[in-house]
């Protein structure tokens, strides 16, 4: 059998197919890449492949889909194999659009205003995977994920049940009680979607809960936002005196207590301002004890050196 030496383009171009098959993304793509530089097979569709990898390898990136749709809006062929996937390109094209979409809207949250406006892109993105895609699998976790589980509708509920969240965090700072609304919806998108639900049900608890600080009195609503629960001891008669009233000061355990935000934080802003006194002072002292340690050997040292001398 005759061995090729050199491999011609179209060799290439069959080889990174096959790699492709086998799950050598990475060996898959430089071997396109040289197809594409030799003209073997059909460059276009070898680009789209090329890209396609590149997006398994960085599918949280939004960049790297819109680089994908691109390739693809430039392959004449209308639809190809992609090692054992037949991958339909306008589908294919739909589905980089909306997923680009959705990854620049979660980048938007840093802030409560961000955070409202990404929710309700999120929201418009959700509809249009369920608009355009319906029960449709998507191609790319089905490729790099295994996961044939991932359809439009799907994403439809989980871009749903995030915005809502994202919701959430956006007005629990201000309206607890309203963040416990939207948690309650997005757990509900979630539930639909046959997830449990379980850590927006915990949020609502917290967010529901309402307590009387044990030391200024203030009621607040919000566990773990406008209000903690510290280690402390409470005795018997601490705990009937500070029972009065629709709100609790601390737990049943009779080892917390509950403090409100404002009291939590200058308690321990002062307790930081001490430690660094403390600190600064200890620091000091030790630099001195060394600076000290330090002169003493060098005057033994100095000793030492002129006994040598006299011998």
């Amino acid at each position: 059998m005759a061995f090729k030496l050199f491999k011609s383009g179209d060799d290439l171009y069959e080889q990174g197919n096959e790699l492709i098959k086998r799950g050598e993304f990475g060996k898959a793509r430089d071997i396109l890449q040289k197809s594409i530089e030799k003209e073997g097979g059909a460059d276009d569709i070898a680009a789209a492949m090329v890209a396609l990898i590149d997006v398994g390898k960085a599918q949280a990136n939004p960049a790297s889909y819109q680089r994908l749709q691109e390739a693809l809006a430039s392959c004449s062929a209308g639809d190809f194999v992609f090692g054992l996937t037949d991958v339909k390109r306008d589908e294919l094209i739909q589905e980089c659009a909306l997923t680009a979409r959705k990854l620049m809207a979660l980048a938007k949250g840093t802030n409560r205003d961000s955070k409202m406006e990404a929710a309700k892109e999120l929201q418009e993105v959700a509809q249009d995977f369920q608009a355009q895609m319906g029960d449709r699998t998507l191609i790319i976790p089905e490729i790099f994920r295994k996961d044939s589980t991932v359809t439009g509708t799907t994403e439809f509920f989980n871009l749903m049940a995030t915005s809502y969240e994202m919701m959430s965090e956006a007005t629990v700072w201000d309206d607890p009680s309203q963040a416990a609304e939207y948690e309650q919806i997005a757990m509900g998108y979630r539930q639909q979607n046959g997830q449990s639900g379980e850590a927006n049900a915990t949020r609502i608890r917290q967010f529901a809960n309402t307590s009387k600080c044990w030391l200024c009195g203030r009621v607040a609503t919000g566990e773990g936002i406008h209000f903690f629960s510290a280690p402390a001891e409470v005795s018997g008669a601490l705990e009937k005196e500070s029972a009065g009233g629709p709100a609790k000061s601390s737990p049943a355990d009779g080892q917390h207590i509950y403090i409100c935000r404002a009291c939590y934080t200058a308690v321990s802003n002062k307790a930081d301002e001490i430690s660094r006194v403390y600190f600064d002072r200890g620091m000091a002292e030790l630099r001195a004890t060394e600076a000290r340690l330090q002169a003493e050997i060098a005057a033994l040292q100095s000793q030492i050196a002129f006994a040598r001398m006299g011998r």
